[in-house]
């Protein structure tokens, strides 16, 4: 009997339970069959049976890891993603910046020591920080 129940909480916690996490953590607008409370209530009503069905049924098909595309691999890089960006297109003078950081990632990234005027203005203020003392 002690090993008949500790079948059924083994099968609850290792099966239903992270079948109903998923359930619970699937968006709203991905559920086609059934609602999100439906598919929690069969899940927990009928457990082994419920949660195979919504693994056969009722969760959406995601692609998988390796189905997704490179990292920048659909046409745009960093620079036009910030341009598409809803919060740069709200700001105003977006055109300006997108043409900014684009000719920055075109040539790479620029460090400090590879800034010319910047390194100007270091050596200005290192001269003048000698004359003062």
């Amino acid at each position: 009997m002690l090993l008949a129940c500790a079948l059924v909480i083994l099968l609850t916690v290792g099966f239903d339970l992270p079948v109903m996490l998923d359930i619970t953590m699937t968006p709203d607008y991905e559920f086609t069959v059934l609602s999100k409370s439906t598919w929690l209530m069969v899940a927990g009503a009928f457990w082994i049976f419920g949660a195979t069905a919504w693994l056969i049924v009722g969760r959406p098909h995601r692609l998988g890891v390796r189905h997704r595309p490179a990292r920048y691999g659909d046409g745009f890089g960093p620079a036009e993603a910030l341009l598409r960006h809803p919060a740069t297109q709200a700001a105003g003078g977006y055109a300006e910046m997108g043409n900014w950081l684009a000719e920055r990632h075109m040539t790479g990234p620029v460090g400090p020591d590879d800034d010319e005027e910047f390194l100007a203005e270091l050596e200005r203020r290192i001269r003048d920080s000698r004359e003062d003392s």
